[in-house]
């Protein structure tokens, strides 16, 4: 063999080997549209490819004839698989591609696979049959028949449909994304110009095979280097292209490989010129930057032209891991900024006004608190000498009628007395200065004190007190305070319990603290009551103009209860089922 034969058979065998090498590469991705596409355009090469190096090879001419049918299988379908993956690859044309108008696309190629296996009952294909001699490589040379004419004109026809939209897209692209289109530009038309060469007879020999090992070459360049099927271009374009932010790639030697529109918004030099230049010369101005770049902080903030940048750079790596570039990212924050500076702004502003507030609201609080002493000690000075008086004017008095009128003036001047003991007591549990003598108390203890100091007046009404109080259960509180709680209690249950009722006092620990019940089976509470009542001058029966109630006892008895760290609260089941007053304390069980 000469040769010119064995660097035919030579290429043909390194086109299907390249071919193969690169059917493997997209193998792995062969689930996504674009790679079947691009799967499909390599099996028909490689078909086309493997049937010539057979028919040129094999001595028998029938064989010859049968292994040039089987080309026809990759020459009828390699232009439609070529269209659909530059329609996919470029986003054009899906209407076609991504429809069941892709059937369609087969029709032609299908009958053209189909006349070329029974050419001989027909002739559409190849009207007559000659073979050419190349040295000792003997090939055929046919006459083509009727059908072949419509095929050529298909296939040329979408060939160059593929080409015009890679050809549109790729003027949209940026530089790193317009080589690969480029590429594939001459991936499809080197094997179109050999074809034309082969049709018209300029050269016997078909050449179209043979160029498609440069084909498949450079189709592993796009592969392999440039990651074709890694990333879509367009989708690249689409996004990045159109983000407010600044995107800027630079390669491992700091020169920029690409810019988005929002980064040359910002550069005076034009995008061809600023695509290869050295980081240094386009950070001239802004060296900071540059050394992000360059150097290892990863992310900072610039201001240019009173606009403010959020400044992030990130390695780019290869599939070793190694570093082979950076991008930088750089994000308009002027508004954010501009909101910041306001809200740090209303914020001092608010600041001050809560203090001017605070300030105004305390000595509300002082003068209120001044008011109510004085006003206090303005009305006992007047009421000791009338209730250590009336008593005396009331002996000395023997008309009956007198005596009562004495009485009445009597238990309205001790309604005014514990009117003002109880403001007073309120205005002291209200001051942050008051004090109290925390001990460990026995609850059961201070329970039955305050049952017999209340003794008298629950024998008046024929009350029950049960006391369910373990006595192991201690608490931590200021004793008199405490029992001050349970006298007010008491009282404000004797006078809303009718008589022969009853009065039960329970605990329970919960966690480190002591929920105290005092359960009485009164007149009960409804709704808002349940909240009301530990308002002060709250009376639960307004009906009763009760002068023995001044309004406070449960006001007082809340704000003891918050001085000792807990909480109070009432609970009934409604109007005439009675009233559970509950209360927490620090606490628990101890052994006695």
């Amino acid at each position: 063999m000469t040769i010119q034969e064995n660097l035919i058979i030579l290429s043909l065998l390194v086109g299907v080997g390249i071919s193969t090498v690169v059917f493997h590469l997209v193998l792995d991705r062969r689930r996504e549209k674009i790679s079947k596409s691009f799967i499909l355009v390599i099996l028909s090469t490689t078909v086309w490819s493997t049937g010539y190096l057979i028919e040129m090879t094999i001595p028998s001419c029938s064989w010859k004839i049968l292994a040039a049918k089987g080309e026809y299988l990759g020459i009828a379908i390699l232009p439609v698989a070529w269209f659909i993956f530059s329609s996919r690859y470029t986003r054009r044309l899906q209407r076609v591609t991504e429809t069941r108008w892709i059937y369609t696309l087969f029709l032609i190629p299908f009958t053209t696979v189909s006349l070329a296996f029974t050419n001989e009952y027909h002739h559409l294909i190849w009207k007559d049959i000659h073979f050419f001699d190349l040295g000792t490589l003997k090939v055929i040379l046919p006459k083509y028949g009727l059908w072949m004419p419509i095929h050529t004109t298909y296939s040329y026809a979408v060939l160059l449909i593929g080409n015009f939209l890679l050809i549109a897209e790729s003027l949209k692209f940026s530089r790193i994304h317009r080589k690969k289109s480029l590429m594939l530009i001459l991936v499809a038309i080197l094997p179109m110009t050999a074809n034309i060469v082969y049709i018209s007879r300029i050269y016997p020999f078909d050449l179209t095979p043979v160029s498609f090992s440069f084909s498949m070459a450079l189709l592993f360049m796009c592969v392999y280097k440039l990651k074709l099927i890694d990333i879509v271009p367009l989708a690249r374009d689409k996004i990045v292209e159109n983000m407010d932010d600044i995107v800027m790639v630079f390669d491992d030697n700091k020169r920029l490989v690409d810019i988005n529109k929002s980064a040359q918004r910002m550069l005076p030099i034009p995008r061809e010129e600023l695509i290869g230049e050295k980081m240094e010369n386009i950070f001239s101005s802004c060296p900071e930057i540059g050394e992000m770049v360059c150097g290892d902080t990863r992310k900072g903030s610039y201001e240019r032209d009173g606009r403010y940048f959020d400044v992030r750079v990130t390695s780019l790596k290869d599939e070793k891991g190694m570093e082979i570039g950076r991008i930088l990212i750089a994000r308009d924050i002027t508004d954010l900024k501009r909101y910041q500076s306001e809200l740090e702004r209303l914020n001092k502003n608010l600041e001050i006004e809560v203090k001017r507030r605070t300030e105004h609201i305390r000595k509300l609080l002082d003068q209120k608190n001044d008011f109510i002493k004085q006003l206090g000690h303005d009305l006992k000075t007047p009421l000791t000498p009338i209730l250590s008086l009336l008593p005396l004017i009331r002996e000395r008095v023997e008309d009956e009628g007198t005596r009562k009128l004495i009485d009445v003036v009597l238990r309205n001047a001790n309604y005014i007395k514990n009117l003002v003991i109880g403001t007073l007591e309120l205005a002291k549990l209200n001051s942050p200065d008051i004090k109290f003598d925390i001990e460990k108390v026995r609850l059961s203890d201070v329970i039955e004190e305050s049952i017999k100091e209340s003794e008298i007046t629950m024998k008046e009404k024929n009350i029950q007190p049960i006391n369910r109080i373990d006595e192991d259960i201690f608490v931590e509180a200021d004793r008199l305070r405490l029992k001050e709680v349970l006298t007010n209690l008491i009282s404000n249950s004797i006078k809303y319990t009718p008589e022969g009722g009853k009065i039960e006092f329970s605990a329970k620990p919960d966690g480190d603290k002591i929920v105290v019940e005092v359960r009485d089976t009164g007149i009960g509470l409804e709704g808002d009551q349940k909240q009301k009542i530990f308002d002060e001058f709250y009376k639960a029966d307004e009906s009763r103009h009760d002068v023995r109630s001044s309004g406070l006892g449960l006001s007082i008895c809340k704000k003891i209860i918050e001085k000792h760290g807990g909480k109070i609260w009432a609970e009934s089941e409604g109007i005439g089922k009675g009233t559970s007053i509950y209360f927490t304390l620090r606490g628990g069980r101890e052994k006695v």
